[in-house]
């Protein structure tokens, strides 16, 4: 944690940079209130714990996005 601002700019920069893909520049241009919304829809989205099955819409679109 920084002692100045309270924020631990390092952790967020890896899970936004490397884990969710965001570019560096757009990370440091991002408000904390919009970086937050965008890891608690990565998380949302990655998440194993759905409360509803996949539908057939999900998996096409998945898998434009994803072919093999």
């Amino acid at each position: 944690m920084n002692a100045d601002t309270g924020i631990d700019w390092i952790s967020y920069l890896k899970i936004c940079v490397g884990m969710m893909g965001m570019r560096p520049v757009d990370f440091w241009n991002i408000s904390p209130r919009e970086m937050y919304a965008a890891m608690s829809g990565f998380r949302s989205f990655h998440s194993a714990e759905r409360d509803e099955p996949m539908t057939k819409d999900s998996l096409e679109e998945m898998m434009e996005l994803y072919p093999d």
